[in-house]
């Protein structure tokens, strides 16, 4: 049963996103929930000496780990995911996000 909610879940995610084309924290926010949200609790963005301590490294951090995780998320996934990050628990400036 659990492949098939994962599998809903993905399908789910994928017809949501694909009506959005610009940066939309709302994408960002809907990956981050569906395929990083279950490894990273909210303590994770404010630990201390947390990895992210820029908006570059922050963007550079959500490319790598989806990488690792192997989800094939375009330039704008990533951005969308970060833009989320930044707007909830970071708060970097100059990040070109409002």
């Amino acid at each position: 049963m659990f492949p098939l909610r994962l599998a809903a879940a993905a399908l789910l995610t994928t017809l949501l996103l694909s009506a959005a084309h610009a940066e939309s924290p709302m994408r960002g926010r809907l990956l981050y929930e569906n395929w990083c949200h279950h490894c990273h609790l909210t303590e994770i963005h404010y630990r201390v000496g947390r990895k992210a301590d820029s908006w570059g490294k922050l963007l550079q951090m959500v490319e790598i780990w989806q990488g690792e995780m192997h989800l094939g998320w375009r330039v704008e996934e990533i951005a969308d995911v970060a833009s989320y990050l930044n707007r909830h628990f970071y708060r970097f400036p100059s990040s070109g996000v409002e």
